[in-house]
């Protein structure tokens, strides 16, 4: 009889036992949930890179212009100047417009080159944002729908003491290189 009761009591044990386990895994399930998420996402083709020149005006100097500054395409300006008197100048603005819709920045500080040693002495040639004169920099930034103004000046400087014995023509020229933000 002790062998019945072991065997009763040991059913009884497992019978508790598995009706555990269900309960633990039906609860289990009632607290638990699969959350699924779904999208979809499109890649416009909207985006526009549009960063160029425009609006050139000559703003002041007593140089004589053989050749205005102007505008060549959207992304050059030209011009040819003659310095013939100590403080004489020749200076311009231009707007640099980001008509595209992504933001720009200069990729590097403009790169303006440097005047040959002869003509050193007696020549000054400054790039600077017009409304506060600063200069301009790498990663100056340029939003979307943004215009800035740039005034460039070349001048023949005022405080020298020898005047040039020779004509020496000067070719200048600078790069504003933007690129995405």
């Amino acid at each position: 009889m002790n062998n019945r009761k072991k065997n009763g009591n040991g059913k009884l044990f497992v019978l508790l036992l598995l009706l555990l386990v269900i309960g633990v895994s039906v609860g289990y399930a009632a607290l638990s949930k699969t959350l699924n998420i779904n999208g979809t996402s499109n890649i416009a083709n909207n985006a526009r890179w549009d960063v160029h020149l425009e609006n050139v005006q000559v703003t002041g100097g007593s140089a004589n212009a053989t050749t205005p500054a102007k505008l060549s395409g959207t992304d050059t300006i030209t011009f040819a100047v003659d310095l013939n008197t100590p403080g004489d100048f020749y200076e311009f603005t231009f707007d640099v417009v980001n008509d595209g819709t992504i933001d720009a920045k200069l990729n590097t500080k403009p790169s303006i080159p440097a005047i040959p040693e002869n003509l050193q002495s007696y020549v000054t040639y400054k790039v600077t944002y017009s409304d506060d004169g600063s200069a301009l920099n790498a990663n100056d930034t340029l939003a979307h729908g943004a215009t800035k103004k740039v005034k460039v000046r070349l001048e023949f400087k005022k405080d020298i003491t020898a005047l040039p014995t020779v004509e020496d023509p000067l070719a200048l020229s600078f790069t504003l290189n933007y690129v995405q933000k």
